[in-house]
C-alpha cells in the first residue's frame, strides 16, 4: 500500500506542476485505502498527463498492493489464524453426565498448562468443539455448570493471546437439514447462541463463533456424499443456508458487548469443500461488512488421509487434489470471505515420511492463499483410520516433532516471505 500511495502521491504533486492554478485534489491519494481496485483506477484517470509517465508494470504492482491493502477483516484474519490445533474429543464428547462428558472419551480434564503448551508449540488459534445438547433442559436452556466450564477453558486460550474458535459441535440432530425440521432447528441455535452470545458478549474479537459442525442428513445414503443435482441434496445445503442466517441474526441482534461485530464462521452441508463450493451454498446476509468467514474440513485426498483401503504413498501424483482450495480462494476469498479449515490431518498409516511430505504440500497451498488450517487432534495414534493425535496431553509433549514442522513450515515461510517484503 505505501507503494501505492508514493507513486499517487508523485502523480499528483508532478500534475500541479504542470497546471496554471495548483488545484490537485489533495485528499486523493489518501482516499485510496479501503477503494476497491476499479475506484483506485477511476481516481488514478482523474489525473493529468503526468499519469503517462507511470509505466505499465508500476501500475499493475499499484493495482496489487491496492487489491492486497483492501482485502476485507475477515480475509486478514483468516490468514492471522495460521495453523491451529483442535481440543477434540473433549468439550464435544457425548458420553458421561453432567461435567463427566469432558473426559468420557478418554482425554483428560483441560488444564492451564495445557492450553499455554498449546501455545508455546507455536500455534496461533485453537478450536474448541463444544456440544450444547447433551447439556441443556427441555426448554434448550444450558446447564449454568456446563457454561462455566466452557467458559473456563475459552479463559484459559484467551489468557494465552490464542486465536478461540467455539462451535456447536455434535449437536447435528438438533439442526437437521430439512424444510420440516427447520423450525425446530432454527430454535435451538437461537436458544443456544443467544446464551453463548450473553456469556461471551464482552470478550474481543479474537473469539469467533462458529455456527454449526458438520450439518448433514444424519443417518441416511447422503449423510456425506451425494451427487450435486441431487434435489433432496441441494434441498439441505438450502436449508443449511437458512440456518446460517438464524445463526448470524441471533449473535447480530443480542445487542451485547462485541457480538454486532464478532466474526462468525459458517459451513456448508457436513462442512464439504465440494459442497461450500455447491452452487446452492451461499454466505448469509450480514449487518456488516467483512465479519464472516466460509467453515470448511478438508481431510483431502480422503484416500491418502482417512481411507485405510487407500493409499499411503505421497509421491506427489495426486497434489493436483489440494487445488480445492484455489476454488474456496475465488469463490470465497476473493469476495472478501475468510477461509477457515477448522478440520484437517492425515491418520496414521505407519507412513511418516509420506504424511511429511503430505503436510508440506497442504500447508504451503493454504498460507500462499491465506488460509488457516486447524489441526484435528482426538488423541489417537495407533495405525488405522481416525488416528488424528499429535499432542501427548498427559505428558505434555509432541507426538511426531517432524510432522507438526512440516505443518508449520507453510505457514512460516509465508511469515518470512511478509518480513522481507
Amino acid at each position: 500500500m505505501k507503494k501505492t500511495l508514493n507513486i499517487l502521491c508523485t502523480l499528483l504533486i508532478f500534475a500541479a506542476a504542470l497546471t496554471s492554478c495548483g488545484k490537485a485534489e489533495t485528499g486523493t491519494a489518501a482516499q485510496t485505502s479501503g477503494t476497491s481496485a476499479p475506484e483506485t483506477a477511476a481516481v488514478s484517470e482523474t489525473t493529468t498527463a503526468a499519469a503517462e509517465t507511470t509505466t505499465a508494470s508500476d501500475e499493475s504492482k499499484a493495482t496489487e498492493d491496492t487489491v492486497k491493502d483492501t482485502a476485507s477483516d475477515a480475509v486478514e484474519r483468516a490468514a492471522e489464524m495460521k495453523l491451529g490445533w483442535n481440543l477434540g474429543n473433549t468439550l464435544d464428547a457425548t458420553s458421561g453426565e453432567g461435567l463427566d462428558s469432558e473426559t468420557s472419551w478418554g482425554q483428560p480434564a483441560v488444564t492451564k498448562e495445557l492450553i499455554a503448551y498449546i501455545k508455546e508449540s507455536g500455534f496461533s488459534t485453537i478450536r474448541i468443539p463444544v456440544s450444547w445438547s447433551n447439556h441443556v433442559d427441555g426448554n434448550n436452556r444450558i446447564d449454568p455448570e456446563w457454561m462455566k466450564r466452557v467458559k473456563e477453558v475459552v479463559d484459559y486460550a484467551h489468557d494465552c493471546g490464542l486465536y478461540i474458535i467455539i462451535n456447536s459441535h455434535h449437536d447435528c440432530d438438533r439442526y437437521y437439514p430439512t424444510e420440516e425440521r427447520f423450525k425446530e432447528s432454527s430454535e435451538f441455535l437461537k436458544d443456544i447462541w443467544t446464551q453463548i452470545a450473553d456469556t461471551f458478549a464482552d470478550y474481543d474479537d479474537t473469539l469467533i463463533f462458529e455456527s454449526m459442525n458438520e450439518p448433514r442428513l444424519k443417518g441416511t445414503g447422503k449423510e456425506w456424499w451425494f451427487q450435486s443435482s441431487d434435489k433432496q441434496g441441494t434441498a439441505a445445503i438450502e436449508t443449511i443456508v437458512k440456518l446460517n442466517q438464524v445463526f448470524v441474526d441471533t449473535v447480530r441482534s443480542n445487542g451485547k458487548g462485541n457480538n454486532g461485530t464478532r466474526f462468525l464462521m459458517v459451513p456448508s452441508y457436513a462442512a464439504s469443500a465440494d459442497f461450500a463450493l455447491h452452487d446452492s451454498f451461499v454466505m448469509p446476509e450480514d449487518t456488516v461488512d467483512g465479519r464472516l468467514i466460509a467453515s470448511i474440513h478438508a481431510y483431502t485426498p480422503y484416500d491418502f488421509t482417512m481411507n485405510s483401503r487407500g493409499y499411503k504413498e505421497w509421491d506427489g501424483s495426486k497434489k493436483n487434489e489440494l487445488n480445492f482450495m484455489k476454488k474456496l480462494d475465488k469463490k470465497f476469498t476473493q469476495n472478501g470471505y475468510g477461509v477457515v479449515i477448522g478440520e484437517f490431518g492425515a491418520t496414521n498409516k505407519d507412513n511418516m515420511d509420506d504424511r511429511v511430505a503430505w503436510a508440506k504440500d497442504y500447508s504451503e497451498l493454504a498460507a500462499s492463499l491465506g488460509i488457516s488450517c486447524i489441526l484435528w487432534d482426538n488423541g489417537g495414534t495407533q495405525v488405522g483410520e481416525e488416528n488424528f493425535g499429535m499432542i501427548n496431553r498427559n505428558r505434555l509433549k509432541v507426538y511426531y516433532p517432524e510432522l507438526l514442522d512440516a505443518l508449520f513450515s507453510g505457514y512460516k515461510q509465508d511469515t518470512e516471505n511478509a518480513a522481507a517484503a
